[in-house]
């Protein structure tokens, strides 16, 4: 429905801690402990946050059921594909190509939708002139090379060996 979040801990500190910096960086009013954001979640998206926490747990193992076939099925590619431990929840599924633009034109004309998370680094963002002078040149490879693959936990066994398929034709 939108953008909205949760962060969801049972450390007390680290749930303070992130309250305060979605509140302006305050744990009282006016008083600015951290740099903070202004992140508060409205009543309509709590209302479907609300519906939707049940099933967390589920949606993120289908999600590393997800990645973990992307990682089987695309293994013999020359990509980089994430490392898959436990804890990830695969939010985004991320590979690495040099041939990031062509695999993405390719993949759309398939039928399947790419996305490129961050294509400038910090460091060379407007935001950050400060930084823009600072040679980062891993950083700016990786933003150079990153195409994040579908992953959401409605999709089935077969959209997932599709888009396999067609990374796979990309390369043959």
């Amino acid at each position: 429905m939108g953008d909205g979040g949760a962060v969801v801990s049972n450390d007390m500190d680290l749930s303070n801690c992130i309250r305060s910096i979605a509140n302006y960086g305050s744990k009282k009013k006016y008083l600015n402990e951290y740099k903070g954001l202004n992140s508060r979640l409205d009543e309509i998206q709590a209302a479907i946050l609300r519906i939707k926490l049940p099933f967390l747990l589920s949606d993120n193992k289908r999600r590393f059921q997800i990645a973990s076939m992307y990682n089987e099925k695309l293994k013999k590619l020359p990509i980089i594909l994430p490392i898959i431990n436990q804890s990830h929840v695969f939010h985004l599924y991320v590979i690495r190509s040099d041939k990031r633009a062509e695999l993405q034109n390719f993949l759309e004309k398939k039928g399947v939708q790419t996305l490129i998370h961050y294509p400038i680094p910090p460091h060379l963002q407007k935001s950050y002139k400060e930084f823009n002078k600072i040679q980062l040149p891993i950083t700016e490879e990786i933003h150079n090379t990153v195409l994040s693959l579908p992953i959401s936990p409605v999709m089935n066994d077969m959209e997932v060996d599709y888009v396999c398929k067609q990374i796979e034709l990309f390369f043959t």
